[in-house]
């Protein structure tokens, strides 16, 4: 199928797609009428995720670019999480039915809406400002949430409309990020780009601020032990100096054994507090693998409903306490009392709760468990670190005091190693209250140092409609639809429509093309009619030229009985040959129609022709010229006979008689130029196939508006095998005219 086969097939349309684009334009056209005005405000804000954070012991934290990228995306994700969209859902909502100067005026409709008349708005303004205070999402198993939760849908304030209007994104390759907001009201957008940050900040320091705590205690703690240690290194320096004041080289000596002694003890406990310690890195390891493996499948019960608000201050009330208990050195029995009471009544919260699940709080529990594990593994860490750094040290110092008892001194040896141990500690203890002392200030965490450098402003010109580009885009777009699916339907018809293609799949010698006619409304002898001004059109003078074509076809051949015959049944045979006839008569030659298609008599119908086929039958003393001027029919085309036959269910080997008109057609055509015989189509009849024999010539009629089947195929083969030297060509009938040249 080429290229000009292709632009043919969309000129024949023409008409079709001109339409259909035009509809296209005007539909754009009208979109546009009706879109309604948007506007777009824009906010920023500065993350401080690309520092590095101060509450750590580990002072060299450096942050990579995949870090940084995993962070603006764990952001990102905040930003449209369930709870901070839902917290603005509800300062949308609060504001619009507090507000004298709502953001979206309902229409008379709504506000005949069950989800608006079925609410009391009093108590949804208690509910909104409850789980806004508390950071809880509305349940809508409760009857009185599940209102407000409809009222919010009836403004399109729900996260779902909402998130399909806001874009969030970083500005490449900066600390910053860019928040976008679009509706109908510009004071709308502007509210949503400034308060989307404060509920996320709210947000996200309730899930960080609890876990930056326990670190913060922990430091706490490990600085008092520290100190302890510290004190005590410096006591036992002291001792060591006050009881080595004696002049005596044995007291000396034996307050080196008995230093050997401690620091060779000293070695025993720290092994056995490093194999300790190993033991619980190791568990907390398992630990850490058992919930990365269970968290798909973990499911925690929170409290709900009333229970919320006292598991949640029960829960602060025991951080406060924690705090309390770190500054007192960890050790203050009321406190710890106060704690273990408060942890039984939120675990009878927690039990008393039979269903629901809260993925929000559930997500937090595990992902505290997993810091608190990883804080612990990272303080096991460096107990093990420190633990072998002491193992040496007292190995070392157990050998020193053993060359000093051995040398009969080294009092000041042994004052030096104290005052190494001591410098050591002190060291460490430094370290731990530089990391408290930064930690004082939670502000000075990057991970909270959000802060927003540009406000929303109420946008005061609309969002460019673009209805010229709208309106180009819907008609170009229906014409390339349209052009492409006339494309796809002429790839998808398999007729034999134009020349080309009927060369390309019957291989078939193409006598001549006849174009499409309506004989119906127009007789045959009119086409004929050199005098009708109305064969002067190029319909007309086309299908004159295409028989007179076919006249000198077979006037080439020098054949003279040419059996005309199709494939299928309705390919315009009979039309066909009154054609031809008609043509023939033109040039004053005299013609013979035999019609033997005894399943279909159309000529004989059409030309009341009397059916005297197979009564013929020529005796031997019979003369052929008297007997064949006896059932032949005159018709109204000059110099044109006929002879009719009876239709019926029966082929001409069964039908005609012994020495009947076929076999004696080169007796009776000496007074004719041309006899045409037409016969039965060869897919459904085995007519033509008898007929072959008496005749000189097979000329076979195809409709271009059909397609060729496997029994086609049959056909054509006998076509080519069986009569090759009779076959003279085939005729395309019917061919649309914007097919004639393809």
């Amino acid at each position: 199928m080429d290229f000009n086969y292709l632009l043919k097939a969309l000129l024949g349309r023409k008409w079709l797609i001109i339409t259909t684009t035009f509809i296209g334009f005007a539909a754009g056209l009208v979109f546009t009428f009706f879109m309604k005005k948007s506007y777009v405000s824009e906010a920023q804000y500065s993350t401080g995720l690309t520092q590095t954070s101060k509450v750590a012991l580990n002072t060299s934290e450096v942050f990579d670019i995949n870090q940084i990228d995993l962070r603006f995306n764990n952001v990102i994700e905040t930003f449209q999480s369930p709870t901070v969209l839902g917290m603005l859902s509800y300062e949308l909502l609060l504001h619009d039915i507090e507000n004298s100067h709502p953001f979206t005026e309902l229409t008379e409709k709504d506000k005949k809406d069950t989800a608006y008349t079925f609410v009391d708005f009093q108590k949804a303004k208690e509910i909104l400002h409850k789980k806004l205070n508390t950071l809880t999402l509305l349940n809508n198993y409760e009857s009185d949430e599940k209102r407000v939760f409809d009222l919010m849908l009836l403004y399109e304030y729900d996260d779902y409309h909402i998130s399909k209007k806001l874009t969030i994104e970083r500005i490449k390759n900066s600390d910053f990020l860019d928040i976008l907001y679009t509706s109908r009201n510009p004071e709308l957008s502007a509210f949503v780009v400034n308060t989307i940050g404060i509920k996320f900040q709210e947000f996200y320091f309730s899930l960080t601020s609890s876990r930056t705590r326990e670190s913060l205690y922990k430091i706490d703690s490990l600085t008092k032990a520290q100190q302890k240690k510290v004190d005590s290194l410096r006591d036992r320096l002291e001792r060591f100096r006050a009881t080595n004041g004696m002049s005596k080289t044995g007291d000396a000596t034996g307050a080196a054994i008995s230093s050997a002694a401690e620091a060779t003890t000293a070695v025993t406990n720290e092994q056995t507090n490093l194999n300790k310690l190993n033991a619980q890195l190791t568990a907390v390891i398992n630990q850490l693998a058992d919930l990365d493996n269970n968290t798909s499948n973990t499911t925690t019960v929170v409290p709900q409903n009333n229970n919320n608000a006292e598991y949640l201050r029960l829960k602060k009330e025991n951080e406060n306490l924690s705090v309390q208990l770190a500054q007192k050195g960890g050790n203050d029995p009321d406190i710890e009392a106060k704690i273990k009471s408060n942890t039984t009544k939120m675990t009878s919260l927690s039990q008393s709760t039979s269903t629901g699940t809260n993925p929000t709080r559930a997500a937090e529990r595990i992902e505290t468990t997993r810091d608190n594990l990883n804080s612990k593994k990272q303080e096991l860490l460096a107990d093990i670190e420190a633990s072998k750094k002491n193992i040496s040290l007292y190995e070392n110092q157990a050998s020193e005091f053993r060359r000093i008892a051995n040398s009969g001194g080294g009092t000041e040896v042994v004052a030096n190693a104290f005052e190494n141990d001591l410098k050591s500690a002190q060291d460490e203890l430094a370290k731990y209250k530089s990391s408290q002392f930064t930690s004082q200030d939670l502000e000075v965490n990057p991970d909270f140092n959000f802060k927003q450098t540009l406000i929303g402003q109420p946008p005061i010109k609309a969002q460019p409609m673009y209805r010229s580009v709208i309106v180009g885009v819907s008609g170009i777009g229906i014409l390339f639809i349209t052009c492409i699916i006339i494309l796809i339907l002429e790839f998808l018809d398999s007729s034999l429509r134009s020349p080309s293609i009927f060369l390309r799949e019957t291989k078939l010698k193409l006598l001549t093309i006849v174009n499409r006619m309506d004989i119906a409304k127009r007789p045959m002898k009119e086409n004929f009619d050199m005098t009708d001004v109305q064969n002067a059109n190029y319909n007309n003078q086309f299908f004159i030229e295409s028989f007179r074509k076919l006249r000198f076809e077979l006037e080439s051949t020098n054949k003279k009985i040419i059996l005309v015959t199709s494939l299928k049944s309705q390919e315009g045979k009979s039309t066909l040959l009154e054609a031809l006839a008609y043509t023939f008569s033109m040039t004053k030659k005299k013609i013979l129609i035999i019609d033997s298609n005894f399943s279909n008599n159309t000529i004989t119908r059409k030309f009341s022709a009397k059916p005297t086929l197979e009564n013929f039958s020529l005796g031997v003393q019979d003369n052929p010229t008297d007997k064949i001027w006896g059932i032949t029919t005159l018709t109204d085309i000059p110099n044109v006979d006929i002879i009719g036959c009876n239709e019926g269910n029966y082929t001409p080997a069964e039908v005609l008689p012994k020495n009947n008109l076929l076999s004696n057609l080169n007796k009776v055509g000496q007074h004719y130029d041309f006899i045409f015989i037409e016969g039965a189509a060869l897919d459904s009849h085995s007519d033509s196939k008898e007929l072959s024999k008496y005749a000189d010539a097979i000329m076979v009629v195809f409709s271009a508006k059909n397609s060729l089947g496997e029994i086609d195929k049959e056909s054509i083969q006998f076509v080519k095998a069986a009569a090759p030297d009779k076959f003279i060509g085939a005729i395309l009938n019917n061919v649309e005219k914007d097919y004639l040249d393809v």
